[in-house]
């Protein structure tokens, strides 16, 4: 079994970057209106597009011209030394209102995505013009301590773009072997092996070494170890459904848990009911308009 370069984070990083990322996929979900589930790469990238001023350059020391056209609005092509290109992914840069963002097309497509999406995390969350860094993304060799933090955050915000949180689970509840959620998700097999261990991880809750065993497993494609992640995936969402606090809006304007929502709908009279429920459904609140029936139904018994 080849080995993974994979490095484990604590929670309290990894928490950081998954409320990073959920805060910016509800941003771009608002605008391009597509659910959290079902938003890809080019949708994040032209979100970027949309919002700044990027200026896309591919690099390669052979070819003289762009492989990947289609994956950003117009891209420049520089030719770099091999020393370079065989050490660097990425590199993003500002430049006075303009960022700068170097991409080295000689990867894979799957690993090209992931060092556009990696940029743009910095390009985003990083403050480049503050800290007056260059960020540079390289295949082999140690980053310094000041750096680390950066890269560590980068590669984990964009593996949760790459694919959501969201999408995951709704792929790994259908029984989906590993082969199949890296072609929907069109991730790496390294990528979403390393997707998959943090998941297990931080999510649900296994030791580092558990998190990698059920992941191996799922790599081999087998069907029972598919089975228990979907029941691990569900029994999880179904814990935070029941300790999850609804909070509902009354009339008056309160904002209250839906307990006391309960205890206060009971002291109410039938036409304060009725006004309840009118108000309910004129603002489609529907678990009001759901208690107000519950209370109102019990009363006339």
């Amino acid at each position: 079994m080849k080995k993974f370069e994979y490095r484990v984070v604590n929670s309290n990083v990894y928490n950081k970057c998954l409320n990073l990322a959920n805060e910016l996929l509800n941003q771009i979900s608002a605008q391009s209106q597509i659910p959290i589930s079902k938003i890809f790469p080019k949708d994040i990238i032209l979100y970027f597009e949309s919002k700044y001023d990027i200026n896309f350059s591919f690099f390669e020391s052979q070819k003289n011209e762009i492989i990947y056209k289609d994956l950003v609005q117009n891209p420049d092509f520089i030719i770099l030394d091999d020393s370079l290109v065989n050490r660097t992914s990425g590199l993003t840069m500002p430049k006075k209102e303009r960022a700068l963002i170097f991409i080295n097309q000689s990867m894979p497509l799957t690993r090209i995505k992931f060092t556009i999406l990696h940029e743009l995390t910095h390009l985003h969350f990083h403050k480049l013009e503050d800290n007056k860094k260059v960020f540079t993304s390289k295949f082999s060799g140690k980053y310094s301590d000041d750096v680390l933090p950066f890269e560590d955050e980068a590669n984990i915000v964009a593996s949760l773009l790459f694919c959501s949180t969201p999408k995951l689970e709704m792929l790994l509840t259908r029984n989906y072997s590993f082969d199949k959620i890296k072609s929907i998700t069109g991730m790496s097999i390294k990528g979403l092996h390393s997707r998959l261990l943090n998941y297990s991880n931080h999510i649900l809750g296994l030791s580092n070494s558990e998190a990698l065993e059920l992941v191996l497993k799922l790599r081999d494609n087998d069907y029972k170890t598919a089975i228990q992640i979907k029941h691990l995936v569900n029994n999880k969402n179904n814990q935070l459904r029941k300790h999850k606090t609804i909070l509902i809006k009354i009339s008056r304007g309160f904002v209250i848990e839906q307990d006391a929502c309960v205890s206060f709908l009971k002291n109410l009279s039938m036409n304060q009911l009725i006004n309840e429920l009118e108000y309910a459904h004129s603002t489609k609140n529907f678990i009001l308009e759901q208690l107000v029936m519950n209370e109102y139904y019990q009363k006339q018994q």
